[in-house]
Parts: structure tokens; sequence; C-alpha cells
């Protein structure tokens, strides 16, 4: 009878631990963005990797986030030497770095943005998504997930190409970008029940653990889930000038027009190429 008690007491014991939620921590990730899918010109696409990964990280507990950038500077640059040394071709490659604070008893969100030399600091309240949940399972950073999908929309990335001395002439490189309606594909764990994630997403019943952005053009995944973290880092940014989400996204259509009439660019990553 003992050994049956016993046997009972460390069933529940382990079944306590394996059910026991995260509330506070950090969340290491890795995106993966396709560079070739928006770069019709087959020659580039053989300059350049076929894949960028960036890494960040998510600070959380139950009244805010934060998640940022995570910079390594001494990281070899994939994107270096792009172009090789005979083709009179150099090519830099910047991605845009981000912080985005969420507070979550006043449901709103900070975002500080530096693009192109620009710092940016947009404020506003928590967007909206129409999850669609559904009950398939996956395990990611060793958290059981479920799957949930929306639309969203966002700007075409497009790559225009110029060499020094030439002028170009293309007016579909030269056009506005117009927004594109994709789905977005989540992956969330119930047993980390702070409703917020990578970037803006939030609204779900778990912290978002993968994302999917258009059948893998942008791929976030989480890597690693510790119940450590900064606490003093958890704090809402403040640098940049101040705007809302619509602001922002109206002086970044001026800036990407004004950058595509100036010199080749693809979405936040830009690209200069000297012909001898």
């Amino acid at each position: 009878m003992k050994k049956i008690q016993l046997v009972l007491a460390l069933f529940v014991g382990l079944t306590t631990v394996a059910s026991a939620q995260i509330k506070e921590g950090k969340i290491s990730y890795e995106r993966k963005v396709n560079m070739h899918r928006n770069i019709p010109d087959p020659q580039m696409k053989s300059m350049i990797p076929e894949f960028r990964t960036d890494k960040f990280e998510l600070l959380f507990n139950e009244s805010a986030s934060l998640f940022r950038s995570v910079v390594d500077d001494e990281a070899p640059d994939p994107f270096a030497n792009a172009g090789g040394g005979g083709g009179g071709m150099r090519m830099n490659f910047r991605m845009p770095t981000t912080t985005t604070y969420t507070d979550i008893a006043k449901q709103t969100q900070y975002e500080e943005r530096a693009f192109f030399e620009k710092e940016f600091l947009i404020v506003d309240s928590l967007k909206q998504y129409k999850w669609k949940l559904s009950e398939e399972t996956k395990t990611i950073a060793k958290q059981l997930c479920k799957k949930a999908t929306t639309m969203i929309t966002a700007p075409q990335m497009r790559m225009r190409i110029s060499r020094g001395g030439e002028n170009n002439t293309d007016t579909a490189a030269n056009a506005p970008m117009k927004p594109k309606e994709t789905e977005l594909v989540v992956w969330y764990a119930e047993n980390i029940p702070v409703s917020v994630g990578p970037d803006n997403y939030t609204g779900l019943p778990g912290v978002i653990m993968e994302m999917d952005v258009d059948n893998g053009a942008s791929v976030t995944t989480a890597v690693e889930v510790s119940t450590k973290y900064p606490k003093k880092e958890l704090v809402q940014p403040t640098k940049g000038e101040k705007m809302t989400r619509a602001q922002f996204q109206e002086n970044m259509q001026k800036l990407m027009q004004d950058m595509q009439k100036g010199g080749g660019m693809m979405g936040g990553m830009r690209i200069r190429m000297n012909g001898n």
C-alpha cells in the first residue's frame, strides 16, 4: 500500500512540475528571411545567400514585455562579400533594428525603431487581430504549442538595381510599393500565459513561440526559454520621433519612394552597387 501511495505521489509531483506555468522570463528567437523570394534575376540570386538569420529576444512578465533585436558585432556578415571582387559591385545590407515594449495592463505599445540612421518612437494601442484557433499542436523550445492563423497587411519588398553611370528607367522598380495581404501562421504556448510575442503581435492565450509570414518568406522561431532575465532592462523605450503607427507607415512609404528614386533598395536593406 505504501508503494502505491509513493508511486501516486511521484506521479502527482511530476504532473505538477510539467504543468507549471511560466509567467516571467526570456525567450530567445531566430528569424530566417528568404532573400531570394523577391529577386527575379537569377544572376543576382547567385550573388547572395538564400537566407539571412537574425537574433531577437523577448523579456516578459505578467504586466509587460520587451521584444528587441540582438546584435552580435563579432558574428561574420554572410553578405559582406556578396557580388565578389571581380564583378565591380558592392552590396551593403543593413537590417533595421527594433524594440517593442508592450504595456499589457494599459493595452499600449511603444516601438522604438532605427531605420536608415533615423529613429522613430511609435506609440499606439494594441492592434486587434482576428485569430483563427486550431487544436493542431507541436513542440517548440520544449514547450507544447497550438496553432493560430490570421491575415495581415504588409508592404511588398522590391529590389531596384543600379550601376555606376547607368540610368535606370524601369518604371516598375520606381512605382510605389502596394500593401499585400498575406497569411500569418503562429504557434503559441498556453504554458506561458502571457498574451505577447515577436514584433507587435498579441491577443492569444499564450506567448507566440513561432510565426511564419507568407509561407516561409520570414519565419521567427523560439530556440530557448529561460525563467531568468535582466528585469532592469524591461523598461519602456523613449528614443526617437514620437508618432502613431499610421503616421509611421506614412513616413515609411515616403522614405521608401525617396530611396527608390535615389538608389537600390529592398525592404529594410540597402544595396549599393558600383560599376567600373
